[in-house]
């Protein structure tokens, strides 16, 4: 007869067979194993509380006789994967679920079962809950969905899988209990009728997971299951009056007994913390809920969760500093909680119990603070410290602009309180102008510094009570928190007045303000300069190892501490013609202390083909490493594995680079020296030496006076900084960025202030990195510390910067420029001080994406960190050992999402939440993060960029009332019209994952707010606007950013003029039957008078079935067209746009023809890219006005049929570069000539990249 032994021996060697076999075959195993749970649960519930039916002994004589059966024909590495064993068990479904029923009638009326076989019990249907959840976790590629395509119809249902997941956390909870109950003495025979109870739900719970298991593949089925949870979740709460107070009882004794500390303390440790992790738990659901009875009870409740997670984290971290008086409080603290968690899970909440549940028991919340007192955390609750310190004054006037705003409100909560609100943004106002002279002369005197932390204190508090009026988390309006604030203000002026002696002030005054002054230059017009400086030799040195030596892969190592320039002199030689024009395949790749093999595989294949297609996302590590294997076979290729911090990079990645033994190379950087193997190196790492002092001066005059002499003045102080910095890039031009803000005569104070100590190496580099943060003006510190929120070496778009700045408030209203605008000015300052680099630049020559140094990067995290700026949480033990403080403001959080829900964080008062999930986009299973609306009300940035939410837009966002800038990513269609609730958003981006269209609802016309509305996809799909009742729809006054729209040909103005003020447009033109069967279409334009930029293409191509006229607002600055394959005559509409600076005609944006060229177009183009274009001849007729006269690159791809470029090119004085690719044998010659004719001008400069240009040759 087979036991639980045999059960779980047979499970542990087909756990060994699926670890040591193929991914597939294991999985296979997989199934094997769970059919085997599911019956060994349902054997233990029939031996335990069976009857002596013949019918059932017979029914498990036959289960033990297959489990037998499976264990001998397990060999040490072998099972028969032809035997279909879940066949086998399947046979038995009918009989067991007719049996589950009987074990579940019967129950009710059966004696209370043993403890422990109850334990055994529910451990054992715990295994077969975590087994299904198993699935939604590896369900990620296309051939398991298939052939475990049963599970995946239950998967993708979001709400099933929350339902189970709730089931499972209650099983949880009463296991915890029974083990916590047992150990503090509680007598067995007074917990009968509630161990009965528990067993009729754990009886009915497996029979649930039963049906689940086996006939999940029926719809019908499928909703019974849902039903059958969700009556089980109700059964838990015991409607049996007996059976509560039995509960009560148990706990009440638990409390009371004396805990013996002589018995195995790490079980009792472990009993603790599992039945406290289970009261967190369910603390947690209670305190994200919605509806929550009473607000009083709620807040006590917000503080017993932060003092019982304080707690929980400390036994797990410090159990060995308990003394036996601690423990005997830490059991009473948990006894106490139990039954509080009790009365509200129950819904107990009687006369009586609600009086109890008014406040949490003062004696609990002593015991917590004693235990914190205990382990040395100081209450500072209510101090300023707890607040951010950067930008304090920036704060404040976000909040007398916001409290403006709210003026404007006529609904809700916040309509109450307009009266108090406009006194006290009234009373700010007024202080603001002291409030000015306090920031600048606080560091002169302590009273003032302390008198500004009241102001700041006081600010903070205005903003929390607002903003909770507005969400609506204070039931009912009072007047007097408001009053008191009034009075606070009024007190805080008469401090102020008292403290200032106004000749004093105006002394110190002036004083302040003059060494400011020195730190108040700023350049109008930063350069986006690139000075290599001093690596001339080194990058002849490693080009020379680069393309000869031995013909077998080797890799070339660069090595040297940080900021002395590895990353520079690797771009350099990277990006050289003859390196490029030497190897076939080019790829660079940033690996970073934290790195992930699959997006390093990704990160490589997406320089090899370019734009990757969705599938490469779905592929497995395994699939991902043998695509570029694959496509590195047989070519000479160049890899750069930029800033490598361990050999794990090259173990995880060294079988898909194949050796042809033709001269493939791989470019290692790192500080240090022992992460690549050394029988792989061709020779010795290249150690990249210091600057010289001239190379080092060289460099200094480039960053300060780019194409100017040094003054002779200041030549004896300049030597004697670059002197001190020894040769270190990274310090240089930190320095240099410094004094680049300064006037003149306050060099030498900073002179003064620098010492030998302070530089040269990589810590002293960080105080200069200090230094050049304290000369920062403040309203550009956060912006700088922002970088520090995003992995190391990440590229940032310029567009996704200055949007996150302008909801966060850095970025103020004014009246002479946009948001958008000034935001970017912030940024070009902070690229002119030298601490972010541009990466990537825009066509027109402005900053695409930029990214900081690492060793920066550590700073901004840091500091971050020292201002209570940023709070960064990574991987599952930081998420769970984290307690929250107070006021945390801004939350960086890098985990995956799954960890992310389970670690239960409850920080009510963050503003900004920005979720980073390691593994990014390659994860399709789903996820509800639906508890983030309940815990994080008050949040205004929310980045799940990183998320995938499934199918459903998160209808819970409504209640997120100051969001203003919201990313999510998913397969939704549908954009709920609760939407509108979100007054104040600002920016919306959605980053969709299938061929869907995104259906705008009609309220999206009531989000005055709305900067940015943006889709990111590869289908090349966007969002539906709704066009019923447009006459009465608001207009989008604020909109700046609409990409991709679908926009209607027949009479796309009417939609297009609610955007008055737009200034870039992305949209797809689609056409209904009536348009279809029109010959002549028209797009006109030139009613947007703001629009800058323009990207339109057809839902499908016209080739010349039809006539297409456009009329294009004048100050249109950038246009793409595609599709259309309009006549070359049309050319001239474009070319009379008197502000274009960049025109890109692709994917037969224009038909076959020729292009002839007139005089005096394009006035001011600098840009000009010709792609997948059918054209044949671009000539350009003679000209007094001549022809492209401002063009700076020309591009060229694609472009089959075209037999030359135009030879009046040659005399261009503004030509930079040209760019060819897949292009005729004649026009690449074409080029060829007009670089002759360029040099023979004087141009030296002019670069030519012609590539794969073979079409027409013979």
């Amino acid at each position: 007869m087979a036991s639980s032994t045999c059960f779980n021996s047979t499970l542990v060697d087909l756990e060994f067979l699926r670890n040591v076999s193929a991914v597939k075959d294991g999985h296979k195993f997989k199934t094997v194993s769970d059919g085997l749970r599911y019956l060994r649960t349902f054997h233990m519930c029939a031996r335990k509380w069976g009857n002596d039916d013949p019918s059932l002994e017979a029914l498990l004589v036959r289960i033990e006789a297959t489990v037998l059966e499976v264990a001998q024909k397990i060999q040490p590495f072998h099972l028969s994967l032809n035997d279909d064993y879940r066949d086998d068990i399947e046979s038995f479904n009918q009989e067991i679920n007719l049996w589950y029923i009987n074990f579940s009638d019967c129950s009710r009326q059966s004696c209370s079962p043993v403890r422990d076989e109850l334990l055994e019990f529910i451990d054992s249907l715990l295994e077969n809950l975590v087994d299904f959840l198993f699935w939604r976790d590896v369900l990620d590629n296309s051939w398991l969905i298939s052939i475990f395509y049963y599970y995946w119809n239950l998967i993708c249902d979001e709400a099933f899988i929350e339902l189970l997941e709730a089931l499972k956390e209650k099983l949880i909870f009463w296991k915890n209990f029974i083990r916590f109950t047992a150990l503090q003495g509680t007598d067995h025979i007074h917990m009968g009728h509630l161990l009965t109870h528990i067993k009729t739900v754990a009886v009915s719970a497996a029979h649930v997971s039963y049906i689940i298991q086996f006939k999940n593949n029926d719809e019908n089925v499928r909703k019974e299951i849902q039903f059958k949870i969700q009556r089980l979740l109700q059964s838990i709460k015991p409607s049996d009056p007996q059976v509560f107070e039995t509960y009560i009882q148990a706990l009440t004794a638990s409390k009371l007994s004396k805990h013996s500390h002589t018995v195995t303390l790490e079980v009792d440790e472990h009993i603790l913390e599992d039945f406290l992790d289970s009261i967190l738990s369910n603390l947690w659901e209670i305190l994200k809920s919605s509806t929550f009875p009473k607000f009083s009870t709620k807040h006590q409740l917000q503080i017993l969760y932060e003092g019982l997670r304080y707690l929980r984290n400390i036994l797990k971290k410090q159990p060995k500093n308990f003394d036996e008086k601690m423990w005997d409080i830490s059991w009473v603290v948990v006894s106490d909680a139990g039954l509080i968690t009790c009365s509200l899970l129950m819904d107990a909440m009687e006369d009586g119990m609600a009086k109890k549940m008014d406040s949490i028991p003062l004696d609990l919340l002593e015991r917590i603070k004693l235990i914190r007192e205990k382990f040395g955390e100081q209450s500072t609750k209510g101090s300023t410290l707890n607040f951010p310190k950067v930008d304090e004054l920036g704060f404040i006037d976000f909040l007398i602009q916001n409290l403006a705003e709210l003026r404007a409100h006529e609904d809700g909560s916040i309509v109450h309180a307009k009266h108090q609100i406009h006194t006290i943004q009234e009373q700010f106002v007024s202080l603001r102008p002291f409030l000015g002279k306090i920031v600048e002369l606080r560091n002169e005197q302590q009273e003032l510094q302390c008198l500004w932390s009241r102001v700041v204190e006081l600010a903070y508090r205005v903003e929390l009570l607002i903003d909770s009026l507005v969400i609506e988390d204070i039931p009912e309006y009072s007047p007097m928190p408001f009053d008191s604030i009034i009075e606070e203000i009024k007190i805080i002026k008469l401090d102020g007045l008292k403290i200032f002696d106004r000749e004093c002030l105006d002394t110190k005054l002036k004083k302040v303000t003059k060494k400011s002054h020195h730190l108040s230059l700023e350049r109008s017009m930063p350069l986006i300069n690139d000075d290599i400086v001093g690596f001339e030799d080194e990058a002849t040195s490693i080009m020379d190892r680069l393309k000869n030596g031995a013909r077998k892969l080797q890799i070339v190592a660069i090595v040297g501490m940080a900021g002395l320039g590895k990353t520079t002199l690797a771009k350099i030689v990277y990006n050289d013609f003859s390196i490029t024009s030497h190897f076939h395949i080019h790829a660079w790749c940033c690996v970073s202390q934290v790195h992930d093999k699959k997006h390093l595989l990704l990160e490589i294949l997406t320089c090899v083909f370019g734009k990757l297609s969705n599938k490469y996302f779905g592929m497995n590590e395994e699939d991902l490493a043998l695509e570029l294997y694959r496509s590195l076979k047989r070519n000479r290729y160049l890899i750069v594995l930029d800033d490598v911090w361990d050999i794990d990079a090259w173990i995880s990645l060294e079988a898909s680079f194949p050796d042809d033994a033709n001269g493939s190379r791989i470019i290692y950087t790192s500080r240090l020296l022992d992460v690549a193997p050394k029988e792989k190196l061709d020779q010795e790492p290249h150690f990249l030496r210091q600057l010289t002092d001239d190379e080092s001066w060289k460099l200094f005059k480039a960053k300060l006076f780019p194409g100017d002499d040094w003054p002779p003045t200041l030549h004896e102080l300049g030597m004697q900084l670059v002197e001190w910095c020894k040769g270190l890039p990274l310090t240089i031009v930190i320095l240099a960025g410094i004094l680049a803000t300064m006037e003149r005569d306050g060099w030498k104070e900073v002179v003064e202030n620098l010492s030998p100590s302070t530089v040269s190496s990589t810590e002293k580099c960080k105080n200069m990195l200090e230094l050049s943060y304290i000369h920062l003006p403040d309203k550009l510190k956060p912006c700088l510390l922002y970088f520090g929120a995003f992995p190391e070496d990440q590229e940032l778009t310029t567009k996704k910067l200055t949007v996150l700045w302008i909801a966060e408030g850095f970025v103020r209203k004014t009246e002479s420029k946009s948001l958008e605008d000034k935001a970017k000015d912030f940024l070009m300052r902070l690229i002119s001080r030298s601490l972010v680099m541009v990466t990537k630049k825009t066509s027109s020559g402005g900053v695409k994406t930029c990214r900081i140094h690492d060793l920066l990067h550590e700073f901004c995290v840091e500091k971050a960190k020292e201002e209570r700026f940023f709070q960064f949480l990574q991987g599952y033990d930081e998420l769970f050992g984290f307690n929250e403080p107070h006021n945390l403001r801004r939350m960086c959080i890098y985990s995956t999402p799954e960890h992310f829900k389970m670690s239960k964080l409850f920080c009510p008062r963050v503003r900004c939440l920005l979720f980073f999930d390691p593994g990014e986009r390659y994860r399709q299973n789903w996820l509800n993060l639906s508890f983030i609306t309940g815990i994080f009300k008050l949040v205004r940035v929310l980045d799940l960029s990183q998320i995938n939410l499934g199918i459903s837009f998160p209808i819970e966002v409504e209640l997120l009332a100051q969001l203003r800038y919201l990313a999510v990513r998913g397969r939704m269609k549908l954009i709920p019209s609760s939407i509108a609730k979100l007054s104040n958003l600002e920016t919306l981006v959605f980053i969709v994952e299938a061929l869907v269209q995104v259906v705008l609802p009609n309220t999206v016309w009531n989000l005055k707010k709305l900067r940015h509305l943006q889709i990111n996809n590869s289908y090349e799909v966007g969002f539906s606007l709704p066009d019923n009742d447009l006459d009465n729809a608001a207009e989008l006054c604020n909109l700046d950013t609409f990409s991709n729209a679908m926009l209607p040909w027949e009479n796309p103005e009417k939609t297009l003029r609610k955007f008055p003020n737009i200034r870039k447009l992305k949209g797809k033109l689609f056409e209904s039957n009536a348009s279809y069967r029109e010959n002549k279409k028209f797009l006109v334009l030139n009613y947007l008078s703001k629009l800058e930029s323009l990207n339109v293409y057809p839902f499908k191509t016209y080739r010349k079935l039809y006539q297409i006229e456009f009329c294009f607002p004048l100050n249109l600055k950038k246009l793409t067209l595609s599709g259309f394959f309009l006549p070359w005559c049309n050319i001239s509409t474009i070319g009379n746009l008197p502000n274009l600076e960049v025109l890109k005609l692709i994917e037969g944006a224009f038909g076959l023809g020729n292009w002839d060229m007139e005089g005096g177009q394009f006035p001011k183009l600098i840009f000009l890219k010709l792609e997948g274009l059918p054209i044949v001849r671009w000539t350009a007729s003679e000209s007094e006005d001549g022809h492209l006269p401002c063009l700076v690159k020309l591009v060229l791809n694609r472009c089959h049929t075209l037999e030359e470029v135009p030879s009046c090119l040659g005399d261009s004085s503004t030509l930079q570069m040209i760019e060819m690719f897949d292009c005729s044998v004649s026009a690449a010659s074409s080029v060829k000539q007009i670089q002759v004719e360029q040099e023979s001008m004087g141009n030296e400069n002019l670069k030519v990249v012609i590539s794969s240009c073979n079409w027409g040759s013979t």
